[in-house]
């Protein structure tokens, strides 16, 4: 395979698990789990952070490709807790999945993004 379509493919990936792991934040949040009190509160501080490198991530850079692997860390630990405690809901273990996969594409198409950006390396 070309780095050009490792590059697009990974970027595609990213994308769709980016997304994935919002839309299961936002659920659990505000269906699945939701807490007992200031559930705005709560909403904010699990979703803002997913959201702050979606504008460079969008944009196709892999800067923002590289923060968001540091912040999936996280959402990572809280998958796990979240699938070890509440035995009965799947709702951990698809965190874990989703941050999981969305940290190894994406910091694949950090590496392959940036070799297309600077060719001398």
């Amino acid at each position: 395979m070309e780095l050009t379509q490792k590059a697009n493919l990974s970027y595609r990936l990213s994308l769709v698990l980016y997304f994935c792991l919002l839309a299961s934040q936002i659920a659990k949040v505000l269906w699945l789990h939701p807490p007992q009190n200031s559930i705005w509160m709560i909403a904010s501080f699990t979703i803002i952070p997913l959201l702050l490198p979606a504008y460079g991530l969008i944009r196709r850079k892999p800067r923002a490709s590289a923060w968001l692997c540091f912040i999936l860390c996280f959402y990572f630990i809280s998958g796990v807790l979240d699938a070890w405690f509440i035995t009965d809901s799947i709702h951990g273990w698809l965190i874990t999945l989703f941050s999981s996969a969305l940290f190894v594409s994406a910091m694949l198409f950090t590496r392959w993004q940036g070799q297309l950006n600077n060719p001398s390396r």
